[in-house]
């Protein structure tokens, strides 16, 4: 697997290891680590993982706003190094790449439910790059045995996770009026863990290769979000109403329509076809993963 040091890659990470598989890490800063073995990047795979499983793929670059942070660094990290990854693990003969991709390979809203079939629509450095890092791997494996999946995640949430639910969580904390009251477009998360399980569902099952859209059933319009984290928190959210609209447009000024509108437009994924095709059925319902989350 790449990726053990982001915040999916260390719950991959160690689920995988607690249900006894064996496990190599490829990392920049290679060192002992409990046993488990570890690679440079660029290192061919060793024989004990030749023939192996799977090679799960989450290294990547997000959650950044550094400026230096072009298409140029996008496109290193979520395109051109998961085809170098590929074609290593395809010389190797291993049997399957997952390639976590993203849903915003489909943009940032839709006024319908979003499934693997949905038209692509990247609008930024980051899904553009995904979306060339998906179609090389199409590419690459077109014409080999091995199979490849792709699992396009909505907005992953759990304990200590970054982005906007962590975001939410502070606004919450601080006990002041939230502006969210009116913002009744809703939203598809996944819980971390459940992630992790569909991750390791498409490494094993023999129909784990196509593209698979993820989601838990995980889907909150914000202020529901909101009066659920002050429940388990004991905080109760505080709203009132401001149009949608409205917020966005501070947003722009500020630099953070991005992050508004993720807050204010409807996403929300139909992942049928991974319950369907996989068998696959979250473990960890969203009501427990929300508590979870903010254990």
């Amino acid at each position: 697997m790449t990726g053990a040091s982001g915040y999916i890659g260390q719950a991959l990470l160690r689920q995988a290891c607690e249900r006894g598989h064996q496990v190599a890490v490829y990392t920049r800063r290679p060192t002992e680590s409990g046993g488990i073995a570890t690679l440079p990047f660029g290192a061919p795979i060793p024989d004990d993982f030749r023939q192996a499983d799977a090679l799960i793929n989450l290294a990547g670059r997000a959650h950044t706003t550094d400026a230096g942070d072009g298409r140029d660094a996008f496109d290193e990290a979520n395109h051109q190094l998961p085809v170098r990854l590929a074609e290593q693990a395809r010389l190797a003969g291993v049997r399957r790449f997952v390639q976590v991709s993203s849903i915003g390979v489909h943009g940032n809203a839709s006024a319908l439910a979003l499934t693997e079939s949905s038209p692509l629509a990247p609008d930024t450095p980051y899904t553009r790059s995904k979306v060339r890092g998906e179609q090389a791997l199409h590419a690459l494996f077109a014409a080999t045995p091995q199979a490849l999946a792709i699992v396009r995640p909505p907005m992953v949430y759990g304990p200590g996770c970054p982005g906007n639910f962590a975001r939410l969580r502070r606004l919450l904390q601080t006990g002041l009026p939230l502006p969210f009251g009116a913002a009744d477009a809703r939203r598809s998360f996944i819980f971390v863990d459940n992630l992790v399980d569909l991750l390791l569902h498409c490494a094993a099952h023999p129909n784990g290769h196509g593209v698979y859209v993820a989601g838990d059933g995980s889907d909150y319009a914000v202020p529901q979000l909101l009066r659920a984290m002050g429940r388990e928190l004991g905080r109760p959210a505080r709203l009132f109403p401001v149009p949608p609209a409205c917020l966005r447009g501070a947003a722009l000024l500020v630099g953070l329509r991005r992050e508004m509108d993720s807050l204010t437009r409807s996403l929300l994924v139909d992942w049928t076809h991974a319950r369907t095709t996989l068998a696959w059925t979250p473990p960890i319902d969203p009501e427990t993963a929300l508590r979870l989350a903010l254990a």
